[in-house]
């Protein structure tokens, strides 16, 4: 079997993430595992291991054919059985098939907030999805919504996988602010990600632990946000314990310099973040979105989406209380349920029933 990954960006973000590790773990178990990059190369290039294949498209528009025949090109030199499209990648994915013929199209939906998107947007989407062999899904909400809306039989709930390391050997970054009242959101600056409710909670908790700190990683995509958060850092006087480090690589030093792992978000699939923090064995606070709850269960702290006073509320709590255990807890979890090496075997299953 030989698969390629296919998504639009390699700029850090939760699908992207997903694509990366897919491709790097996919290598050892299948006869070749493959990566392509529709519209953006971006940081995460460099972490694609070596004897990956690796294809840039650079794409220009949504029905661009000179890139669609570099794709088609690209599968029949390699003889890729499966194309694993993620997110908005599905279009190209589905015009390579065409001229395909034999070569399967997986789709897997990583948008937790998918049904506010476009008219235009679900309409091709809903016409490509009779060209899936299976769509994989991020949460329950999304392979319900799937299985009435699209028009592929074939919809299965997946988890996320990441990759486990040894966290002793991770070197924490040079921070502001006492290490166990270091808060970090790592999300990019989209509205469903809800940046503003972290910052309005956030100048609650500064009032009740004065020493405090948060740090926001996170590309800056819609940068109507991101002048809305300064205004906000501004308003509430923020600015010497609110750090916005913008799109790093080395996300797992940041986390190992902090305590606690912030989702902030109004709307979630299944949040690449979380399962990070998990990993790396920090404690949890989270809005109740998407998988979120399923996933986080008990190990954590978890609260309404959009109210900035409950997530305060539960911020003071998780940073005072003695919470070990439950960060243990979740690190088992996540290592025994959602790291790379738990999914990749079932993900090679996966692929070999729609071949």
């Amino acid at each position: 079997m030989k698969a390629i990954q296919l998504i639009d960006s390699l700029h850090a973000g939760g699908a992207e993430r997903v694509a990366v590790s897919y491709a790097n773990a996919l290598k050892p178990e299948i006869l070749a595992s493959h990566l392509c990059t529709t519209r953006e190369e971006g940081d995460l290039k460099e972490q694609l291991n070596e004897g990956v294949g690796y294809l840039f498209l650079k794409k220009r528009s949504a029905l661009d054919i000179l890139a669609v025949v570099r794709l088609v090109r690209y599968c029949k030199n390699n003889q890729i059985n499966i194309i694993h499209a993620h997110g908005s990648s599905f279009l190209t994915a589905v015009l390579a098939h065409f001229f395909l013929g034999s070569t399967k199209v997986v789709w897997h939906n990583h948008y937790g907030n998918i049904q506010a998107m476009g008219r235009l947007y679900l309409g091709v989407l809903r016409w490509c999805s009779r060209y899936f062999s299976a769509i994989l899904t991020v949460n329950e909400q999304l392979k319900t919504w799937s299985e009435s809306y699209l028009r592929c039989s074939v919809v299965a709930y997946f988890k996320n996988g990441v990759p486990i390391l040894d966290n002793d050997k991770v070197i924490p970054v040079d921070l502001e602010g006492d290490p166990n009242l270091r808060i970090l959101l790592m999300a990019n600056f989209r509205e469903e990600k809800d940046h503003l409710n972290a910052i309005e909670a956030f100048s609650k908790v500064k009032r009740a632990i004065p020493e405090a700190t948060l740090h926001l990683i996170g590309r800056h995509t819609d940068l109507s946000i991101l002048k809305e958060v300064n205004a906000r850092i501004e308003k509430y006087e923020l600015a010497a314990a609110v750090f916005l480090h913008g799109s790093k690589q080395n996300v797992n030093g940041f986390m190992r310099a902090c305590r606690l792992g912030l989702l902030s978000s109004k709307a979630e699939g299944l949040p690449m973040a979380l399962l990070e923090y998990g990993g790396m064995g920090m404690i949890v606070v989270s809005t109740a979105v998407g998988q979120c709850p399923s996933v986080l269960g008990n190990d954590g702290y978890l609260v309404p989406p959009e109210n900035p006073t409950a997530l305060a509320e539960a911020l003071i709590k998780a940073l005072k209380e003695d919470n070990a255990n439950m960060a243990a807890a979740f690190h088992e979890r996540v290592i025994s349920e959602y790291s790379i090496r738990a999914i990749i075997p079932k993900l090679v299953q996966y692929y070999e029933s729609v071949r």
